[in-house]
Formats: C-alpha cells, structure tokens, sequence
C-alpha cells in the first residue's frame, strides 16, 4: 500500500488571513488622510460645546479656554517637545507622519466652523459621538505609522516596549487632566468631556490588538 506523504502547512492563527500583510504608500497615505479628517470632526464638535478631551489636545483645549489663544495655534506648539522622542524611538518616518498629521488636524479644526454649523447639540451626546470619532481616528493614524502627536507617541512606544497598552496609559493621563480642569471648567462640562474620554481610550485600547491587525 502506498502511503500518502504529510504536508505540513504553516499555523496561521488569523483563519484565513495572511500572516503578515505591508501597507504601500497608498494604503498609509489614505489611512492618514481618513485619521486626520475624522479627528478634526470629533475636536470641531469638542470646542463647539466647550468640552475638552485628554492627552495633548485636552491640554491645548485648557490653555485656549483659559487665554482665548486659537487652538490649531496651541495644539501644535505643545506637540513640538515630543517630536524629539518621536525621532530617537519610532522612527524618521514616523515623526515626520505626525508632524504632517498634527499639523494638518491644527489647521483643520479651526476651518471646520466655517464649513460646518451646530445649532444644537446635546453635551453628553456630543462627547460620546466626539470621543468615537477620534478614536477611530487615531486607530487609523496608528496603523499607518503615524499620531497624534504627545502623549500619544509616549503611549506607542510604552506599548511596543512593555506590552501596556496606549489606551490604559492615556487614561491615566486623562484623569490628571480632568482632575486639573476642574479649576476652568464647570463640573457638568468636566463630566460630559470624561465620559467622551473614556470612550475614546476605551475603543483605542480595545481595538489597538496586534493579534487583530497583522498589516504593518
């Protein structure tokens, strides 16, 4: 009788995706575009209801709140310290993805309102819809080698060095943000933003999964 020779084929754990799939210039370049527009959207609605959100952009929300400095203005000075780790860490590439990323949600958060006008809408609807939206942005600037700069690029190399990951780290952070915007803001539109927050670090740290996503 003759026997049949075994082939062993290769476990893939992702069913029947590809191991490892690499994005061409395109792909990032789309994926960057889609990221920056969706965040602008989410921040245009934050700055509508006068909310802010966590990491940098909470920040740059606090100081404009409290100066009346343009946003896209603050946003994009605070990041620069950043760009320094971002370089020795992640990456040419990468930096100059998020400068270009940073500095395009800078100047587009501030022609949204001249484009887009909200008569009303409910605060904490708001946030949570503003909280969705930027977190599904920054999913998509993270998968195509870029961020949002701050403490953002702190979170992914955190992620990429011990395994914690970049939502559970920005949540940390928030909630010394929001503890210290309790001295600007009103402890209803305080609660509305933390809500929005807690979505956005929510969805980022559920679906930022490596074993989800195997493209680089």
């Amino acid at each position: 009788m003759k026997k049949t020779k075994k082939i062993n084929k290769p476990q893939n754990t992702h069913g029947d995706r590809p191991l490892s799939v690499r994005h061409n210039l395109i792909d990032n370049i789309q994926g960057q575009i889609f990221g920056i527009i969706i965040i602008s959207f989410g921040m245009s609605i934050l700055h509508s209801l006068g909310l802010i959100t966590g990491q940098t952009a909470g920040l740059a929300f606090l100081i404009t709140y409290a100066t009346g400095t343009s946003f896209g203005i603050v946003f994009f000075l605070i990041n620069i310290p950043f760009y320094l780790l971002a370089a020795m860490r992640l990456g040419f590439a990468f930096t100059i993805n998020t400068l270009m990323a940073v500095t395009l949600i800078s100047i587009f958060t501030g022609l949204l309102p001249s484009f887009i006008s909200y008569n009303y809408f409910n605060p904490l609807v708001g946030s949570v819809l503003a909280g969705l939206c930027i977190g599904i942005g920054l999913l998509g600037l993270f998968r195509h080698k870029s961020s949002c700069g701050g403490i953002g690029i702190l979170a992914i190399y955190i992620q990429e060095k011990t395994g914690l990951k970049a939502g559970w780290f920005q949540l940390a952070f928030d909630l010394v943000l929001f503890s210290s915007s309790l001295f600007f803001l009103k402890p209803q539109l305080v609660l509305y933003s933390l809500i929005g927050a807690a979505v956005l670090n929510f969805l980022v740290a559920w679906n930022h999964r490596k074993e989800w996503y195997v493209a680089k």
